[in-house]
């Protein structure tokens, strides 16, 4: 239907807040409200969407139609009305259409259902959904029913040719006619042109003699030039094609040596790789030579220990009665020296105590004389040192206090030493006593013994198995050590080689990422593009060029890990890396098709389809072409890049850029050789790791071994000689007792020393009571100064006795003390051992077991041995081999090297003289130029040039060339391009003549168009008054059912009928009068008038001129009313349009209005949507829907009403 549905209004004239009104009825609806509230705005926002008053608004216009209120200044305004489209009227499909208009102070837009459009859009639009902008009377707003009731007949004439559409053939006609205006002034120019011309000729017929003598002279000069041009032409030529050809020549000879060059490098690099890995293994085979010298040498001592152990026990064997006899005559002798030694021991022991005990009285003695001198010079310097008796005491009492309680610490440790001593004498008493047990015991030990040989051997072969498997392994280690050694310098080379082709950044930040990694795995970290891609060899040099920089790209999943590594990349200052994270890499598949000049370079390569998104990111837009012309056609084509398989690349825009790609410097293999080396040191760090772990395994089970055998050989020990353990307990118990005795020698000295000290300060308190008892004097007594002169005398006396006893005290010392140590130290150590000789291994019936273990102990080393010889000798061939083999490797890197150095010297001196080529190719490129331009300049030449000057030589030539130059003098007055201005002007008068005939033809065409356009108005014009004159008459039949109404059209030939003199009647226009005198009906018309009677049907008619006002009200409406049947709408606003309309045609146009819109809104019956505005009740009536209007703090607002308040606003504003 295309009835309004809803209206939103924001910003717009008195409407501020966003007012979204209920949705309309598709009848007939009503608006009321009282003057000034802003019913006129609610109209004029609809004809502001639908451009009827507002197509082109200046910036002031735009301020004005913004809201002028309290509170903040509104910036923008727009007004939306929704259709409703079930019919599909405005052909979107959709079953409502949004229109939307919006201003600003800088803006004016349009929006189509919520879309951005512009206004020749919007008006094609409404246009097409029958909103016609040659009947603008379906929106009636205040006071054009007043402009129709003073409309004069022309203005009513012109308002039907509107109708009619006669404007469009208006504007055609017009168009024709300056078309036609155009072609003759066209025409004119043509002929004024054409005259000049053959003007032009006239005079150029008298030169064409003079030219063509001049001509013939001319040519036969340009053809003697152009045969000395040409020849020099192609001495040129030849000169450039020899230097290609030399170029070519050398190119092939430059790439020949640069193929040797590089091929003798990769051979050097790979000569380099052998000569380490043999130095390796040559270092290797030494190492092992050298354990296996060791361990020769070792199995030899073995084997010497062997059979001097076997000859031994075989001589033993003979002598084993000889050696019994000697061993007991041995023990006897021992026996008798160790009684020997203990009665002189016994002996010594007495005059030892008593010359101690003299000692310790006379030092003593010496003690004590010491200690009463020391303390008569020390009251004889108190007497000095104080000058009274007080200060004397005072320092007395106190030394006799610090005395007191240097006395009791003393005591303390003299008791406790006493404890000690005490206890040390328990302790030896006891151990006397386990000592004298044990030898007993010793005494009595029998035979006995246990044969283990079996299990210790058993026990020795599991040992020397291990120990083969750890040198072994250990060998494996070494070997694996070296070559470790060797990949990881040629990691390292590899690194700085890399490192050399990449920019610093991203070498550090692959450096870090791969620390990183190895640190431990980094979830959601794929690795780089060269990681994930493998290259056929024919594509490496497009891949490098193509990707640059991201082929080192790392891929991960997301953007939050390649965050976090940017971050940790960031805080560690290790360079900067460029991430492709999977969950946001959405590259097109473009779909490239392959051709014979190009395929797409994505399917060459081979890769993981879960990366197939991040490749066809790279690589996506990347093609293959045989040539550069191919590369730059493709590109442009399909908007790739493309690239020679050498890697050289043309812009769709025509740029190349290429050149020579040194293979050695590929960051490709560099990588690769990088990642190749770095996985193979990663790979002997595991071997190494993983062979060290074993050889520490089996050094564990070697120490295993060894305890088993240890502990074996133990347990036979044990079974030879049960009191073994005795013997060992009898050594430790000697060695304590020894070892207590000194302890206790060492505390009785101490604790007498005590003793003393404590005598000497007990004295030394007594002297100093008596001294506080006694006066004071400066000076001692003569008792006590008799007394020091004879402790004086006594003291030397005591010092030299006891230096004497001392002495022979010490000597007494000395002889116990060697009678003790031969006893301990010497003769009871060999008792034992001869005891234990006598009763051990060495006795027993053990001694063929143990030549059975050295005879399998003998063969199995002589074994060993021989196994070792052969060893060496094969190692010793291997090593000659390999140190023939690395001077092998070496001389031919040494001839390598040589003959690079060699083929540099070459392709340098080669480049150069192809340096020099290409300066001589652009001279003698200059130099054709400059002939073939010269050649050019010579114009047209005849065509028997060739032949009639091809045998003549340069001499001949050049003579008559000269000639030719001397006769061109003879013509230099005469017009060198008559001729050829005489063509010229021939052409040109030609052109004109035909371009003359097709203007005739197009004038005439446009004569034709131009009548069939005036007929058509004609049709137009009557067809649309005929139509307009039955509708009205019926419109006002129904509005006054007892007048009647009708349309006169007012013609030129009846003017005298209808009245001349009429006020109505007008002049045509002078277009009007020439149509006329060419018989156009159109021409004859003058107007339209009105005539009604509103009394009778027979009465005679008046013209509105003659009625009242609200007669003329009527009229009006019933024409606009003629004027939708004849061109319906989909709905119609009216604005008060009753507002001077008697109360009996209120009525008959409400009935009017419901009879219109009760015909459901179809546009094809005369029908629509009514929207009104009114103070009268008739319309209220009628209405389908009533709205009012309020008005409030400068803000309009509209909303629903129901039918009985609608009424009783007018009854309220009619009352008032």
């Amino acid at each position: 239907m295309g009835y309004i549905k809803q209206i939103t209004i924001q910003g717009f004239k008195s409407y501020k807040d966003q007012t979204q009104m209920e949705p309309f009825s598709p009848k007939c609806n009503v608006v009321v409200g009282r003057n000034g509230s802003g019913k006129s705005n609610f109209f004029a926002a609809v004809r502001f969407v639908l451009g009827d008053d507002y197509y082109m608004l200046s910036r002031e216009q735009r301020q004005n139609l913004l809201h002028e209120g309290s509170g903040s200044a509104v910036m923008s305004a727009y007004v939306e009305v929704c259709f409703d489209n079930t019919e599909d009227r405005f052909q979107t499909g959709k079953p409502e259409f949004f229109l939307r208009r919006t201003i600003g102070a800088k803006k004016d837009e349009y929006s189509v259902n919520r879309k951005n459009a512009t206004r020749a859009e919007v008006q094609q639009i409404l246009e097409s959904a029958g909103f016609s902008r040659s009947n603008p009377y379906y929106i009636v707003p205040q006071g054009r029913i007043s402009d129709l009731t003073r409309m004069s007949d022309v203005a009513r004439l012109k308002l039907l040719k509107e109708i009619s559409g006669s404007n469009v053939y208006e504007t055609r006609r017009a168009d024709s006619l300056k078309l036609l205006a155009d072609t003759d002034s066209k025409c004119r120019n043509i002929d004024n042109l054409v005259g000049t011309i053959n003007e032009r000729l006239d005079e150029l017929e008298g030169e064409k003699e003079e030219l063509e003598a001049w001509s013939k002279s001319d040519k036969e000069r340009r053809s003697l030039m152009y045969t000395m041009k040409a020849r020099e032409e192609a001495d040129l030529q030849a000169q450039i094609e020899n230097i290609d050809m030399l170029e070519e020549q050398g190119r092939d000879i430059k790439e020949t040596n640069e193929a040797t060059f590089l091929r003798n490098e990769a051979e050097k690099d790979q000569l380099e790789s052998d000569i380490n890995t043999r130095k390796g293994d040559l270092e290797v085979l030494q190492d092992d030579r050298v354990q296996y010298e060791r361990e020769r040498k070792s199995a030899t001592l073995e084997k010497a220990k062997i059979e001097l152990e076997l000859k031994s026990l075989e001589d033993g064997r003979s002598a084993a009665e000889q050696t019994k006899r000697f061993r007991d005559e041995q023990i006897k002798t021992i026996q008798k020296e160790i009684r020997a030694r203990e009665s002189e021991l016994q002996r010594l022991l007495p005059q030892y105590t008593s010359k101690q005990a003299e000692e310790n009285a006379v030092l003593e003695q010496l003690r004590d004389a010491e200690a009463h001198k020391k303390r008569l010079d020390e009251k004889q310097g108190r007497t000095a040192f104080y000058s009274n008796k007080r200060q004397r005491d005072d320092a007395l009492r106190a030394e006799i206090e610090d005395t007191n309680a240097v006395l009791s610490r003393k005591k303390a440790v003299l008791t406790s030493t006493n404890e000690d001593i005490s206890a040390l004498q328990d302790d030896i008493k006891r151990i006397e006593d386990e000592i004298s047990t044990l030898r007993t015991s010793l005494d009595s030990e029998g035979d006995a013994s246990v044969n283990l040989a079996a299990q210790v051997e058993q026990a020795r072969d599991a040992h020397k198995a291990l120990d083969d498997e750890q040198k072994n392994l250990a060998r494996e280690l070494n070997k694996v050590n070296t070559q470790l050694r060797t990949a990881s310098d040629e990691a390292v080379k590899a690194d700085r080689h890399c490192s050399s082709n990449l920019d610093r950044g991203t070498s550090l930040g692959l450096d870090a990422l791969n620390r990183y990694q190895k640190e431990g795995p980094i979830p959601g970290v794929h690795g780089t593009i060269a990681d994930l891609l493998e290259v056929p060899e024919q594509y490496q040099t497009v891949v490098e060029n193509a990707a640059e920089g991201a082929l080192f790209n790392v891929i991960v999943d997301d953007d939050n890990v390649s965050t976090k590594i940017i971050d940790r990349l960031i805080k560690d200052k290790s360079g900067r890396l460029t991430f492709i994270p999977l969950n946001r890499i959405h590259a097109p598949n473009l779909n490239l098709p392959t051709k014979s000049d190009m395929q797409p370079l994505l399917p060459r390569l081979r890769y993981d389809d879960q990366y197939e998104a991040a490749f066809r990111h790279v690589f996506g837009k990347i093609v293959v072409c045989p040539s550069l012309d191919a590369c730059k056609s493709n590109a442009k084509q399909y908007n790739v890049r493309a690239y020679t398989p050498d890697g050289d690349n043309a812009s769709r825009k025509g740029q190349y850029r290429g050149g020579y790609h040194d293979p050695r410097k590929s960051k490709l293999a560099a990588y690769r050789k990088l990642i190749e080396c770095r996985t193979l040191v990663d790979e002997l760090q595991q071997r190494r790791d993983d062979l060290e772990r074993q050889v520490q395994q089996k050094r564990q089970q070697i120490t295993a071994a060894h305890s088993e055998v240890l502990r074996r050989e133990n347990a036979r020990r044990q079974g030879e000689s049960s009191f073994e353990p005795m013997r060992e307990e009898l050594r430790v118990k000697t060695k304590a007792l020894k070892d207590i005795r000194i302890d206790l020698a060492r505390k009785q000295k101490a604790a007498a020393e005590l003793e003393s000290t404590i005598n000497q300060m007990g004295a030394q308190q007594e002297d100093w009571e008596s001294e506080i008892k006694s006066e004071f004097k400066k000076a001692l007594s003569r008792d006590e100064e008799q007394m020091l002169s004879t402790l004086t005398t006594t003291v030397q006396d005591l010092r030299r006795q006891h230096a004497r006893i001392q002495e022979e005290r010490s000597a007494l010392e000395a002889q116990k003390v060697q009678a003790e140590m031969d006893l301990s130290e010497g003769l009871q150590p060999n008792l034992d051992s001869l005891l234990a000789q006598q009763d051990g291994p060495a006795g027993s019936t053990s001694q063929s077991s143990r030549l059975k273990e050295c005879r399998r102990a003998l063969n199995t080393v002589n074994q060993t041995i021989a196994q070792l010889d052969q060893q060496i000798k094969e190692t010793d061939n291997l090593i000659e081999e390999t140190r023939t083999e690395l001077t092998r490797l070496e001389e031919s890197h040494a001839e390598k090297t040589t003959t690079n150095v060699k083929l540099a010297v070459t392709m340098s001196k080669h480049e150069a003289q192809i340096s020099r080529k290409d300066t001589d190719r652009s001279r003698f490129k200059a130099q054709l130029d400059e002939v073939r331009k010269d050649i050019r300049n010579l114009g047209t030449l005849p065509e028997d040039v060739d032949r009639k000057y091809s045998r003549w030589d340069a001499t001949k030539i050049a003579k008559e060339l000269t000639k030719a130059t001397s006769a061109l003098r003879q013509f230099a007055h005469v017009n060198k391009k008559a001729f050829e201005q005489y063509e010229t002007w021939t052409r040109q008068r030609k052109t004109l003549t035909d371009r003359r005939v097709e203007l005739d033809t197009s004038r005439k065409s446009i004569e034709t168009l131009i009548d069939t356009l005036d007929k058509r108005k004609d049709e137009a014009i009557a067809r649309t008054f005929r139509q307009v004159a039955q509708a009205f008459q019926e419109v006002f039949q129904q509005l006054v059912p007892i007048g009647q109404g009708r349309l006169i059209i007012k013609r030129r030939s009846d003017a005298d009928v209808r009245g001349r003199d009429d006020d109505d009647d007008e002049s045509g226009s002078d277009e009007e009068e020439t149509q006329a005198k060419k018989g156009s009906k159109v021409a004859e018309y003058t107007g339209v008038s009105i005539a009604v009677s509103f009394n009778s049907k027979h009465d005679e008619q008046q013209r509105i001129s003659q009625l009242s006002g609200g007669q003329k009200s009527l009229c009006a409406l019933a024409l606009i009313f003629a004027i939708q049947k004849c061109d319906p709408a989909p709905f119609y606003l009216f604005d008060e349009i009753d507002a001077n309309l008697d109360a009996q045609y209120r009525t008959a146009v409400a009935e009017m209005l419901q009879k219109l819109s009760g015909q459901g809104g179809r546009a094809g019956d005369g029908g629509g949507q009514f929207i009104c505005t009114t103070f009268r009740p008739e319309m209220v009536l009628v209405a389908d829907k009533c709205y009012g209007v309020s008005y409030s703090n400068k803000t309009s607002s509209i909303d629903v009403v129901q039918t009985e308040a609608a009424l009783n606003f007018v009854e309220g504003q009619q009352k008032g």
